[in-house]
């Protein structure tokens, strides 16, 4: 469409645009992109779109149709109940991670005052972020080696007020950390090796895949965390991390086998499917 039209006209093509691109839900995602390039102003579908307006809103969905994520166009995007910046190479956090973080904060309450967090391989910094959201008396350190992901946490965790409540620290998981923590969180990469080149576009040709590549069977970087934990948790501590569905009774197996844990399970996620594994140590 080379000349401003109506809304609806906008729309219906934005849609069938996103729809020959394999994109999900193309009218509902053409109607949050004309939200965005309209900067949230909302429209009736005879209006006329002013030229700036649909030249952005025609740059956008050129750009979604290219498989960008939506997050990444609005440099934003929501976790729980507040906004984290996203970059382009950092991992963008789900609704399991959301889930993740949700049972981190109910852990957290029963730990005393000033106990010490560990989010490995923080990417954004939400886990670190909520943590320190709901619970003000925790200390935690988020850890990530990826010099995009530390400046996009810090950032957040600037843009949220929690500076002095988490600390941002460059880390190959445990290679710059001394303490040991009463919580230990992650979401570390698990998706297969052998799977990567099966992922929707949008993660496999925009996100870290550093982020994603959890090796061959997607848990050796899982069982790595929990192998090298066990010296950073404090007796009692505890270790929460995400998984993909299939991967719970492998890493119970796994971690029986140290001897080290007094409890370990697998919760699943609002899915129903097995997500989340919570390790308590000795």
């Amino acid at each position: 469409m080379s000349a401003p039209g109506r809304v609806g006209e906008w729309v219906k093509w934005a849609a069938g645009m996103l729809s020959r691109a394999g994109v999900e839900h193309p009218l509902r995602e053409a109607r949050r992109l004309l939200h965005l390039a309209a900067f949230d102003e909302r429209f009736s579908p005879g209006e006329r779109l002013l030229p700036f307006v649909s030249g952005r809103f025609s740059r956008l969905v050129e750009a979604r149709a290219r498989r960008v994520p939506r997050p990444l166009l609005e440099g934003r995007t929501g976790f729980l109940d507040f906004e984290l910046k996203v970059w382009p190479g950092v991992l963008i956090p789900r609704p399991e991670t959301e889930e993740l973080a949700e049972l981190a904060i109910q852990v957290a309450q029963g730990l005393p005052p000033g106990a010490r967090v560990l989010d490995l391989g923080t990417g954004t910094g939400a886990l670190a972020c909520a943590l320190a959201c709901a619970h003000p008396h925790l200390r935690v350190v988020a850890v990530d080696i990826d010099p995009r992901a530390l400046a996009c946490a810090r950032w957040n965790v600037a843009y949220l007020g929690l500076r002095g409540r988490v600390e941002v620290r460059r880390s190959d998981w445990f290679s710059h950390v001394s303490e040991r923590f009463h919580l230990i969180v992650s979401n570390p990469p698990y998706v297969p090796r052998e799977e990567l080149s099966s992922l929707p576009p949008e993660v496999r040709c925009f996100e870290a895949r550093k982020a994603l590549d959890g090796g061959e069977g997607g848990l050796e970087v899982a069982k790595e965390i929990l192998r090298q934990a066990l010296g950073y948790l404090v007796s009692g501590g505890w270790l929460l991390l995400e998984l993909a569905p299939g991967q719970g009774e492998e890493m119970i197996r796994f971690a029986q086998a140290t001897r080290c844990l007094v409890e370990t399970r697998v919760k699943k996620d609002l899915a129903g499917k097995e997500r989340f594994f919570i390790g308590r140590c000795r």
